[in-house]
């Protein structure tokens, strides 16, 4: 199926218009937060110009504020040295097949195994400072022969469309490439000759041009041309951007058009958008930089001055005695002046001004209370509670019983990532590994297509630990009321509590027993204690015959006349 090309760079451009609000925006953050970041995509240059540093950032708080947020979403949420997920049933039954909750565990742990082999924990470090910064991120996963890959888009590289249920699904990404590259990535028949003729030429290999890769609901095209009913339902092109200029002054398409370099389709959506936090429909996601962006500028200001500040202190603006005009004054160490020692009372060399010391520190206090706002608006004090800590055991319960307060504001933005990001990595993840057999073989055959997920990062955890200590508590009050009333435990129900903890808990799923097996232990242990129990009453009716026998052996063996028991008892009788 051919699409309408020219219909797909329109739709390109429009998103591209759309996003243009927050384009001055983007540039502010990636200054003061983000160098190096942003890309912008009307730039086919960008990779001739210097490192985009901004020569008059004069204090870095923003950057490492940034980068302490990234590195404690990684640490707190997709760990590299700890378990953060554990795949379980979908709709989590009460009945599941024998066997299959082990191969749930092994197969979390071979799934463990192949992102760690991949470049998914570098990818999703950078998407972590691409949310705290420019509140919007975008990750594609690819498979072939060799793995799993996954591509992180520069901010201002790529545009987002969503559907009537605000997810997203749609992306236009603009790349930058050579033509060597073009040639070498797609099929030689697709690719114009004018790029080809550029490869021949050594001069004109570097050429650069823009590529557009467009993945969209192929339904949303289907006016444009002929749908089989095998087209997978996402659409994947790649086209060369028309009526645009290289760095040569070449057009980057035939005649100035569009021209399809591939066509292809995704079973899933390949991509994933990630928004630190949306209003209503806004495609684009608001990021806690952009909230501290008025602090994080007035900082610069307030810092240039405290340098001016500094700088006046340390050398400060001299009056020099006018009769050291000829000779000059030599102020450097161990400089001589020579000056005229009859004129008493002149002093030769003065500061004319020169900052107070109270004037110094009132400066500095002032930036530390801006870098505090800063700081709390970029959650640093959160993250530093396990980064900084030096034990490797902290808890999740510690964490959010230091940190309770501030991980209820964090709790919207976690909840966001788990069903935009992370849920829907491991879940296309485990598509990917089944269409290309890397899974375990699953127990009696079964045929897993989907699978849910339970995250047990420290983050993760430390949310449900309130949930957990709740379970505790009660657990505790009716052990306590037992003690008095022990009809109260006829009110706890001992398999929902223990399922309910370990699941609170994030505990393995092969801890618990399949359902099947707990009742034929149970059945064991009825039975076992019923034959205890007849047993026990075999035992004492042996023991009542062997005492009603023993009387009677002695009532047997008692002679008479003697004034035994048994006489008194005939002489009553008689």
């Amino acid at each position: 199926m051919t699409f309408d090309i020219t219909r797909l760079q329109t739709r390109y451009e429009e998103l591209r218009l759309e996003r243009s609000g927050f384009t001055e925006v983007y540039r502010e953050i990636a200054r003061l937060f983000a160098p190096g970041r942003y890309r912008d995509d009307t730039a086919s240059d960008y990779h001739l110009r210097p490192y985009p540093i901004d020569s008059k950032l004069v204090n870095s708080t923003g950057v490492l504020s940034l980068r302490a947020m990234a590195a404690g979403l990684h640490g707190g949420m997709t760990s590299p040295v700890r378990p953060w997920f554990r795949l379980v049933l979908q709709g989590n039954p009460t009945e599941v097949p024998e066997g299959l909750n082990a191969w749930l565990d092994l197969t979390t742990q071979v799934m463990q195994a192949v992102l760690h082999q991949s470049n998914f924990y570098s990818a999703v470090h950078g998407l972590y400072a691409d949310l705290g910064a420019f509140g919007t991120g975008l990750l594609v996963e690819t498979a072939d022969e060799d793995g799993i890959h996954f591509h992180l888009c520069n901010p201002g590289e790529f545009v987002i469309d969503i559907n009537s249920n605000n997810e997203v699904d749609t992306f236009y990404r603009r790349i930058h490439m050579t033509a060597r590259q073009i040639v070498d990535k797609f099929d030689n028949k697709n690719v114009p000759d004018f790029i080809k003729g550029q490869c021949e030429h050594t001069r004109n290999v570097t050429a650069r041009y823009d590529v557009i890769h467009a993945v969209f609901p192929r339904n949303e095209f289907k006016t444009l041309g002929r749908i089989a009913s095998t087209d997978k339902p996402y659409a994947s092109v790649y086209f060369l951007l028309g009526s645009s200029s290289s760095s040569t002054g070449e057009l980057t398409g035939l005649g100035g058009k569009p021209s399809v370099l591939e066509e292809g389709g995704y079973d899933m959506f390949p991509a994933f958008a990630p928004r630190w936090d949306i209003s209503n429909s806004d495609r684009y996601g608001i990021s806690p930089a952009m909230q501290i962006l008025p602090d994080c500028k007035m900082l610069q200001a307030m810092t240039t001055t405290l340098r001016k500040l500094q700088h006046k202190a340390a050398d400060p603006p001299l009056v020099v005695d006018q009769s050291l005009r000829a000779t000059g004054v030599r102020l450097t160490p161990g400089g001589l002046s020579y000056f005229d020692s009859t004129r008493t009372g002149v002093t030769p060399v003065a500061p004319i001004h020169q900052p107070d010391a109270q004037t110094l520190q009132y400066s500095m206090q002032a930036i530390q209370e801006v870098q505090e706002i800063i700081n709390d608006g970029m959650y640093v004090e959160l993250f530093r509670t396990f980064l900084d800590d030096e034990r490797h055991n902290v808890t999740a319960t510690e964490i959010s019983a230091r940190q309770s307060e501030k991980l209820v504001l964090l709790g919207p933005v976690l909840e966001r990532l788990h069903k935009e990001l992370l849920q829907p990595v491991i879940q296309r993840t485990f598509a990917l590994m089944r269409e290309w057999g890397a899974l375990p073989s699953p127990p009696n055959n079964v045929d897993i297509i989907n699978v849910d997920v339970t995250f047990e990062s420290v983050l993760a955890q430390a949310q449900r630990a309130s949930l957990s200590a709740n379970i505790e508590q009660g657990v505790v009050f009716v052990g306590n009321l037992a003690q008095m009333a022990p009809e109260a435990l006829d009110l706890l129900n001992a398999d929902s509590t223990v399922r309910a903890y370990l699941d609170r808990v994030a505990a393995p799923a092969s801890m618990l027993r399949e359902q099947g097996e707990v009742e034929m232990i149970r059945q064991r242990r009825a039975e076992q204690q019923a034959q205890q129990q007849q047993m026990a009453v075999g035992n004492q009716a042996l023991a009542e015959a062997g005492v009603l026998a023993d009387a009677a052996k002695t009532m047997g063996e008692t002679k008479l006349g003697q004034g035994s028991v048994l006489d008194n008892l005939l002489g009553g009788m008689q």
